[in-house]
């Protein structure tokens, strides 16, 4: 009898660990990965990285590539001899330049959109799902001759997150009609988000050779977060390849400087003042934003800003909302 229980107790043990034994073998598979994908880049004397969404056997992009390139993305950021582009920025520049394959009917398009995000590498990605998992393969590509600079190989065990990917995929389409109306965006001249903060720029100032730019930032995780840029590569840019750049001078307190600590479910605000050397004319502009915390080395733009006409520009001051109830 007792020897039964143990006998069960045992197998009892093993069915528990086995998710944990699956997480496991999940991660240290995507880290193989990613060690590969920074070994080809190194090696090619390649420092920015953008990832582009993976496609399945048919080419096509599916939930299950976005996740795998956001995952893949995430590791080769943790592993800190990379700089990766923000996966959402590189999409929306990538169909802004109407680029659909990386080939040669569209190596000027592709270089173009390496231009805007700063990438000097892209890293296409395809998976297989097989019974032992997705088999997934992710090539460099040099943007301005689309020639290959190394081809990684992994397997990823079916765990977590992707395994009720894959069993979404799986299931019969479902026709829903959405009656809801969709969220009015945040009020401003244009905005960003990511897991950690939304930062919305309320108005551009402009006055001679000088624009600030007045900006919100939101906190939407559930701790305490510091907001800080990096002020060499922080700038504005218009349509006319006109630059304005953060000054020490103009900017000795606040974001790119000191950063700014923004509580849970608080707000901040900041103004950054922007100079050119000439007086620029460009109607349309671009926030360009390096971000070194809470996410190292984080790239976006905001595009299609307008900076109105100032008498007296706004001083650069940060304040802190307290936590909304």
């Amino acid at each position: 009898m007792n020897r039964l229980l143990i006998m069960v107790l045992l197998a009892l043990a093993g069915l528990w660990a086995l998710p944990a034994y699956a997480a496991s073998q999940y991660e240290e598979s995507l880290k193989q990965l990613a060690e590969g994908v920074i070994a080809d880049a190194v090696k090619a004397g390649k420092g920015q990285l953008a990832l582009v969404d993976f496609a399945d056997v048919k080419g096509a992009v599916t939930p299950i590539g976005k996740f795998l390139a956001e995952e893949l993305g995430t590791q080769i950021l943790v592993a800190g001899e990379l700089k990766v582009v923000d996966h959402t920025m590189v999409g929306s520049t990538l169909k802004k330049f109407n680029v659909t394959r990386f080939e040669p009917t569209q190596a000027k398009a592709v270089n173009q959109a390496a231009k805007a995000v700063r990438a000097d590498v892209f890293a296409t990605g395809s998976y297989l799902v097989s019974p032992e998992g997705l088999r997934v393969t992710v090539k460099l590509l040099d943007p301005s001759t689309l020639h290959s600079l190394g081809a990684t190989r992994g397997t990823i065990p079916k765990a977590g997150p992707l395994a009720e990917l894959i069993k979404e995929a799986h299931k019969p389409p479902v026709m829903k009609v959405d009656l809801t109306a969709k969220p009015a965006p945040p009020p401003g001249l244009g905005s960003h988000s990511n897991e950690y903060y939304q930062l919305v720029v309320t108005a551009l100032h402009r006055r001679e050779k000088q624009i600030s730019a007045d900006l919100t930032i939101e906190n939407k995780s559930s701790r305490d977060i510091k907001v800080l840029c990096q002020l060499q590569d922080t700038l504005l840019e218009d349509n006319h390849g006109g630059q304005w750049k953060l000054e020490v001078e103009n900017n000795r307190e606040g974001l790119c400087m000191r950063g700014i600590e923004i509580p849970r479910r608080g707000k901040g605000r900041a103004v950054l003042t922007f100079s050119a050397s000439t007086d620029e004319s460009g109607d349309q502009i671009t926030f360009r934003y390096h971000e070194k915390s809470p996410r190292p080395d984080a790239l976006f733009s905001i595009e299609g800003l307008k900076a109105e006409s100032a008498e007296i520009l706004p001083a650069s001051v940060d304040t802190s909302a307290p936590p909304s109830n």
